[in-house]
């Protein structure tokens, strides 16, 4: 589109993240905002909620569904941080129902939240850190993405492990990644 924002970065996404909420939340948030539709911006987030870490509740909670908006208003994916608020990111998904898709961060949880998740319409990232049969339950549902965050580990070692596990080739799991979206294969690395 002509005119489009065009942020620095080659491909990326953006958001405010729990941790990171200050003073200046109202301004990062704007940011955000002008931000969003820039082209190569990809994913909306990290955003979520965090009980061990971060702002207040409430005010996470509130940065959150703004950011569910603008994920809404820009059409593209959520990428969600969550820390013992699974329940609460449920609920506010079955209050706000979205169109857009749900990535929960560097999900580690065991089958039966693996499956709890999925059940209401989300889709789980994996890092080099990952419950087995959680990675299955995402790969038969075509919910799973995959995710270096910080590890020291390359996205390619990350495929490696996961098709390991999965008994699969990488290039078969790169194929069912790149189909579980709208977005291009080579976007499977939540950056």
């Amino acid at each position: 589109m002509p005119g489009e924002a065009w942020s620095s970065e080659p491909y990326c996404s953006v958001g405010l993240h729990p941790w990171h909420i200050n003073a200046e939340w109202k301004n990062e948030m704007d940011k955000v905002r002008a931000t969003a539709t820039a082209k190569n911006i990809l994913f909306i987030g990290e955003t979520g909620l965090d009980k061990l870490r971060g702002a207040d509740p409430k005010l996470q909670e509130t940065i959150f569904i703004e950011h569910i908006r603008i994920s809404e208003s820009v059409g593209k994916p959520l990428i969600i941080h969550c820390v013992k608020a699974f329940d609460e990111i449920i609920a506010l998904r079955k209050k706000t129902r979205p169109q857009q898709q749900w990535i929960i961060h560097g999900f580690r949880g065991k089958p039966q939240q693996a499956r709890q998740l999925l059940d209401n319409g989300f889709q789980l990232s994996f890092g080099e850190h990952f419950n087995a049969d959680s990675l299955d339950l995402a790969f038969h549902r075509h919910s799973l993405w995959l995710e270096t965050d910080e590890s020291l580990h390359s996205i390619d070692e990350i495929y490696e492990a996961a098709s390991k596990s999965l008994n699969i080739s990488s290039a078969v799991l790169e194929q069912e990644i790149s189909s579980n979206t709208h977005l291009s294969a080579t976007l499977a690395l939540i950056i």
